[in-house]
């Protein structure tokens, strides 16, 4: 059994032996020209691997096997490693002088260029970049760096092609489209023409690989009664001790069978591998073969569209389908010019007679808005009377509340004066009064009150003493009284006279206040009416003038229109007649350049329609062909295997039928899950080996999960195996 994919680890495992390890002896020679040299297979102590027990000694052939199976590895390791060397080798033998090629190549698009654009200019390049080094990262097809030197190249060579074509007249649209086709037609020869060169390099390389496997397969042939030792078999056959007959038929048994061993290629393998790649290159030979005739086929009918291109005619011109289109259309056009020009005269006399309407209406329109103006004139004169007449009454009326304010202030102001002096004469009559009763004691027309108790706890010197002090204090009041009485007197005398004063001025102020506010409206009014007069007459005067120079230009422009009449109707007639011609031009091509415009959208719309689903064809038929031819190839290769599948599942068969040790090993490669199917794939998660068919129900049943150890596993941990 052997893994197609090289994605699991290829070193031993401790805990469970596969059955490519055990089939795999180990190998003392790293030499791979000559079949390695037997030997006994032994333990550390001098001890023959065959004389121990499998059951009590399985520990010390576990770890012999192991060592034995490290030994392998690292001999199929330095067996890759000289594979790999060889190929490398002649990758360099290849590519040695391949960076030189590409620097003839750029050498010779930038001579190309500048000869191209001296045959355009004929004047020398301008050398801007051309001692630029050639860049290193060509080497590499998906570089950005190599994308950026194609486009700067491709921009050179097509702005001096562009210089070259100038200079050729511009072909017919049907001219152009062949050009487009044939140059399509060139991409996709030159495409079949790299495809075909990339076949047959692969069937070189193939046929290189196919002789590499048959010396291997030969050398094999030579190493292939050295492959197996004992410790391989104990181990392949569960460490169960068996007979030396049962031992002798399994190795009789098993050499019948070819083996796959770890020290090198199994040959069937090899076989189908060659007839794998004599298969894939006989289907490549085919492809080649009908490339070139599709090769062929196109470069007829690319001569026979060049032969047709340099000779059209007018009668292919004539028999074009667009030309067909354009005659349609033209004459379609002079079928709507003869209709338009019919329409235009009635729209000519039915204008002429809308113009006369108008202006009539305008008239009408201008005598009512005269009218109109005239009447809003006299209201506003009217309104403006009222206007002067109610301002004068609220002139009136605002000095007569001044008067009254006025008044009302000054009698406030008297009647105050009059309330202080009252309230004095109140006082002084409290004074006179208290003085009375001061007289009537003393004369003793009245008796005093009750005495203080002060007085009655005082002694005879203490009261006359106070007595003394008393009379000193009456005698000073007694001399001041009749002082104080006569300025009282005069005092108020002058009072009397003040409040006379007073109100005499007050009755003066509020005439005088009358009479000057009175003298203030008739003021007023006056000097409101005498602006009102000069208004008018400035109003008056400036419409004087203006009517006066008015009719003098009437005057004059009245003569000055009646001749520009006459003129402008000459004028008017004439240009009339050529502004209807120039508008029934106008319109006409108007109508024609809108055609010509919607179809050239509509005819621009369907090129590139079309263009698109060329491309989109054209690239789909590519990648459905090579598709094809891949196919094809697979299917020669799955022939192949299915051929040698039979074969060998022939062979087992009638190995099956010998003896029951086959029947043991076929129930090993059996599936342990459905044990009806051969184990043919492997979850890498766990690396438990089963049947494709018992995944795909775990899959679809969404239990992706090992039946062995129920360990999770997805789509991408399944590997197929081939038995």
């Amino acid at each position: 059994m052997r893994l197609e994919s090289q994605t699991l680890s290829t070193g031993p495992h401790f805990g469970k032996s596969k059955m490519e390890d055990r089939k795999r002896p180990a190998m003392a020679d790293s030499s791979d020209t000559a079949p390695p040299p037997k030997r006994q297979a032994t333990v550390s102590n001098g001890t023959r691997l065959a004389d121990l027990d499998p059951l009590q000694d399985r520990d010390r052939v576990m770890e012999e096997y192991t060592k034995d199976a490290l030994i392998r590895q690292k001999n199929e390791y330095k067996r890759r490693k000289a594979d790999l060397e060889e190929r490398v080798a002649d990758l360099e033998d290849r590519s040695k002088y391949h960076d030189d090629h590409l620097r003839i190549i750029d050498l010779w698009f930038t001579q190309l260029v500048d000869e191209v654009a001296v045959l355009a200019n004929d004047r020398l390049p301008t050398q801007g970049d051309g001692s630029a080094p050639f860049p290193n990262s060509l080497l590499f097809s998906d570089s950005e760096t190599f994308h950026e030197h194609l486009s700067s190249r491709t921009s050179k060579i097509k702005s001096a092609l562009s210089d070259l074509f100038a200079r050729i007249p511009t072909a017919s649209p049907d001219v152009q489209e062949l050009q487009s086709q044939l140059s399509k037609v060139l991409a996709l020869e030159k495409e079949h023409a790299a495809e075909l060169q990339k076949t047959i390099a692969e069937r070189e390389q193939y046929e290189n690989r196919l002789q590499n496997a048959t010396e291997r397969y030969v050398l094999a042939e030579r190493k292939y009664d050295r492959e197996r030792s004992k410790a391989v078999q104990m181990v392949g056959l569960g460490a169960v001790p068996m007979s030396t007959t049962v031992r002798e038929e399994s190795s009789k048994d098993k050499a019948d069978s070819p083996p796959a061993t770890n020290g090198s290629v199994d040959h069937s393998e090899i076989e189908t591998a060659r007839k794998e790649a004599k298969a894939i290159a006989e289907k490549r030979k085919a492809q080649c073969e009908h490339l070139a005739a599709e090769n062929k086929k196109l470069t007829e009918e690319l001569t026979t569209l060049n032969t047709k291109l340099t000779g059209l005619t007018d009668e292919d011109y004539a028999k074009s389908d667009l030309f067909k289109t354009l005659k349609a259309q033209h004459e379609d056009v002079i079928k709507r010019i003869n209709h338009l020009e019919a329409t235009n005269v009635q729209l000519r006399e039915e204008a002429q007679r809308l113009h006369a309407e108008r202006t009539a209406y305008r008239a009408k329109i201008d005598a009512e808005v005269v009218e109109r103006v005239s009447e809003s004139e006299s209201q506003i004169t009217k309104y403006e009377g009222d206007l002067v007449r109610i301002r004068h009454a609220r002139d009136e009326l605002s000095s007569e509340l001044a008067m009254k304010k006025a008044a009302q202030g000054e009698t406030m102001a008297s009647s105050e004066q009059i309330k202080e002096l009252a309230s004095a004469r109140e006082s002084r009559i409290t004074a006179l009064e208290t003085e009375v009763e001061r007289l009537r004691l003393q004369l003793g027309e009245t008796k005093a009150g009750q005495s203080s108790p002060d007085l009655e706890s005082l002694s005879p010197e203490e009261l006359r003493s106070k007595i003394t002090s008393l009379e000193k204090e009456y005698a000073l009041l007694s001399n001041e009284l009749p002082s104080m009485e006569a300025a009282w007197k005069k005092a108020q005398a002058l009072a009397a006279k003040k409040i006379s004063e007073l109100q005499n001025w007050e009755e003066q102020v509020a005439r005088i206040s009358a009479e000057k506010a009175k003298a203030d409206q008739k003021y007023f009014a006056a000097m409101k009416s005498k602006d009102a007069r000069e208004a008018e007459t400035r109003a008056l005067r400036a419409q004087n003038a203006r009517s006066s120079e008015i009719i003098t230009q009437l005057k004059a422009l009245e003569s000055a229109n009646h001749a520009m009449k006459v003129n402008l109707e000459k004028q008017l007639a004439e240009s009339g007649e050529s502004i209807a011609k120039l508008s029934e031009q106008y319109r006409a091509l108007q109508q024609k350049a809108g055609e010509k415009s919607n179809t050239s959208e509509s005819l621009q719309s369907q090129i590139t329609e079309l263009k698109n689903t060329l491309s989109s064809k054209d690239s789909t038929v590519l990648a459905s062909k090579h598709s094809q031819r891949e196919l094809e190839v697979e299917v020669e290769k799955l022939k192949i295997r299915l051929n040698e599948s039979e074969r060998q599942r022939n062979n087992w068969k009638d190995k099956d039928k010998r003896d029951d040790m086959n029947e043991m090993w076929r129930n090993y490669a059996l599936c342990p899950v459905c044990h009806q199917n051969l184990k043919d794939a492997c979850i890498k998660t766990c690396a438990h080996v089963m049947c494709m068919h018992c995944i795909e129900l775990q899959v679809k049943n969404r239990s992706r999960k090992c039946p062995v150890d129920g360990k999770a596993f997805s789509q991408g941990d399944v590997m197929k195996l081939n038995m």
